[in-house]
């Protein structure tokens, strides 16, 4: 009875034994496999490609006056009257405000006067000038030097009558400075003070009497980048649209290059005049501003995908007989999935599709082509 009771514990032990080896053995057949079957991972490259891309930048923009000033008094005085107000138009040469200064016009009295009485002693002095010319002829009847005396006198008077009219001058046009007019076309887009006021440019803490802006022409400012001032032409045509007039586009061109990158914002300013006889288009309004940019030369192009940024720099990976390489680049135009790099680069480079960080500098990899495309 225990010769039978071992047997069955040891036929039943064996039984369960054998499928657990089966298991093992067939995992690790199955591993091996997947290890061998495994291949190395290729890296997919792509010739750089050599092409002249013109490209549409869109970039904001905004208009402005093109001129705009703030009106302030010349003189010290009360301001009377002022007969403009806000939105008015007004035309060069108009009167906008009307001062009082009553020392100014005690000032030109006073010189007027003085003007009078300079003329009549510059009339005495030439009178007796003249008759001792005159008397002169006879011999020994005047001293030499009493007719040279004579003569000076004429010319210190001269000389008096003639700053005395500067004066006058001066006088005059100061009390003009009592009227304030307007330096070009426009329209007045502020008055700050009223009738009543205290104005001059002694007075603490001066403030204009109004703003006056043209607006029936504006100036469309754009600020280009960096990238692309090299590729900006005179009198190069563009469209432009704002947000008040939706679906509406309008055309100008490149009217004014600064030729000056900003620092602050590593950008050229351009200006686009814009004619505006119904005042539809006001300053302060931003548009969105469309012009072609294009490269002279032919200009070195590879995938978006290809450049690598990171703490380094910017840079593309080559691939020189199973090596990686990294390459400096600057990047420029974009088109489509294709952006301009700037380089030590050839057109018969192959580069890393997808670039990484992650690929070192002068590390062997396995590599696979792309198919040929035609170039540009």
């Amino acid at each position: 009875m225990k010769n039978l009771l071992y047997y069955s514990v040891l036929l039943l032990g064996t039984v369960c034994f054998l499928p657990a080896c089966t298991s093992n053995e067939e995992s690790k057949t199955s591993t091996g496999e997947k290890a061998e079957a495994s291949p190395e991972v290729a890296f997919q490259t792509v010739p750089v490609s050599i092409k002249t891309q013109a490209k549409q930048l869109a970039l904001p923009g905004e208009l402005s006056p093109y001129y705009d000033v703030a009106l302030y008094a010349k003189v010290n005085g009360f301001i009377n009257r002022m007969p403009v107000d806000v939105g008015d138009k007004v035309h060069r040469g108009q009167v906008l405000a009307i001062m009082e200064a009553p020392e100014l016009e005690s000032e030109l009295s006073r010189t007027l006067s003085e003007l009078t009485a300079a003329r009549g002693r510059l009339n005495i002095s030439k009178s007796n000038y003249r008759r001792l010319v005159q008397a002169a002829k006879t011999a020994g009847a005047v001293a030499p030097q009493e007719l040279d005396q004579a003569q000076a006198v004429v010319m210190g008077d001269s000389a008096n009558l003639i700053s005395q009219q500067q004066r006058v001058a001066g006088a005059r046009q100061m009390k003009q400075y009592l009227l304030l007019t307007a330096p070009f076309d426009g329209v007045v887009t502020e008055r700050i003070l009223s009738p009543g006021a205290l104005v001059g440019p002694t007075q603490k803490d001066a403030q204009p009497m109004l703003r006056l802006k043209e607006i029936g022409r504006l100036r469309l400012q754009v600020t280009v980048p960096e990238v692309y001032a090299g590729q900006i032409r005179q009198n190069a045509p563009v469209t432009y649209s704002v947000n008040a007039f939706p679906g509406k586009v309008f055309r100008g061109k490149i009217n004014r290059i600064s030729y000056n990158v900003e620092r602050s914002v590593r950008a050229e300013l351009i200006e686009i005049e814009v004619k505006n006889p119904g005042l539809q288009l006001m300053p302060g309004m931003y548009a969105t501003v469309g012009f072609p940019v294009q490269r002279q030369s032919k200009s070195l192009y590879v995938p978006k995908t290809a450049v690598v940024i990171s703490m380094e720099g910017s840079y593309v990976i080559t691939v020189i007989n199973g090596k990686t390489h990294w390459v400096t680049v600057q990047t420029g135009n974009e088109s489509n999935d294709q952006i301009e790099v700037i380089g030590n680069l050839k057109s018969t480079d192959q580069v890393l599709v997808n670039g990484s960080d992650d690929i070192r500098d002068n590390m062997a990899i396995k590599t696979v082509s792309e198919p040929k495309v035609a170039r540009h």
